[in-house]
């Protein structure tokens, strides 16, 4: 009896190590990672504080929320948007208002500690500089929430529509995999590469688009997908992984970058 449980404990891990065998454990397929929400965009951003608590506010501060309740006609009740999470956002903001400029060599201040500024026969008035957030000594992942949501309230509405504006790609719920292929190029002086789409941003700014593979264990497009993005003006490209979140108001590419569109 104990001969036979044996044999049969056996042939079960033999059972166990075939099936292992035949798993595809070669690369990661991002592209499929997908979540279905029965939620629209502005709902689902708001479950999520870690990753999209200053995106709400910067929403609040263009007064784009019809758009990612899908009820803004211009750009469509589905789009895809390219989501800009906190660590983006955080580095975007450091970057465009959280340092002090510099003071040229040789140059005296003449702020005071009033609205005035007082010379000999004659009073000026001083505008206020903006309160600094931070200064160069701290880094963008060190900014604070409260730091984060001051930079973002005193942002005029016109910039905070256009960073949200360039992220969106109207009327189109775009997928990973449905980006069209491409390679990237070698070449600086033509770096769209090969492949790859043209698409009109909701503000107007182009970027080219496309997905290719990353090599894995050496092997050429054996990896996980990427997005590719290009800026046909500026020549600047980024590479990001992305997983697709599908809302009842399109896609969201919850973006694993430490940049924003808006610096193309």
């Amino acid at each position: 009896m104990r001969t036979i449980k044996q044999s049969l404990y056996l042939l079960a891990l033999l059972l166990c190590f075939a099936c292992t065998g035949c798993t595809k454990y070669d690369f990661v397929e991002t592209g499929k990672a997908q979540s279905h929400l029965d939620k629209t965009m502005w709902e689902y951003f708001q479950t999520d504080d870690y990753n999209w608590s200053g995106l709400v506010l910067l929403i609040k501060r263009a007064g784009l929320e019809d758009l990612f309740q899908g009820r803004d006609a211009q750009y469509g009740s589905k789009f895809t948007f390219l989501g800009i999470t906190n660590h983006s956002l955080r580095r975007y903001l450091y970057k465009t208002y959280g340092k002090k400029a510099e003071q040229p060599e040789g140059t005296e201040s003449t702020e005071g500690t009033g609205g005035t500024e007082s010379t000999e026969g004659s009073e000026a008035p001083v505008t206020p500089a903006a309160p600094a957030a931070v200064t160069n000594a701290i880094e963008p992942s060190e900014l604070t929430e409260a730091e984060t949501m001051q930079l973002i309230e005193r942002m005029d509405v016109e910039t905070a529509r256009k960073i949200i504006l360039d992220c969106v790609i109207p009327h189109e719920v775009l997928l990973l995999e449905d980006f069209p292929a491409g390679r990237k190029s070698t070449n600086a002086e033509s770096v769209i590469g090969t492949g790859g789409k043209l698409y009109t941003m909701a503000s107007g700014k182009q970027l080219w688009l496309y997905t290719f593979r990353d090599a894995y264990a050496n092997v050429p497009e054996a990896g996980a997908n990427r997005l590719h993005i290009v800026s046909p003006e500026t020549k600047v490209t980024r590479d990001i992984a992305s997983h697709n979140i599908q809302t009842r108001t399109g896609v969201v590419h919850s973006l694993q970058y430490d940049f924003t569109a808006a610096e193309f």
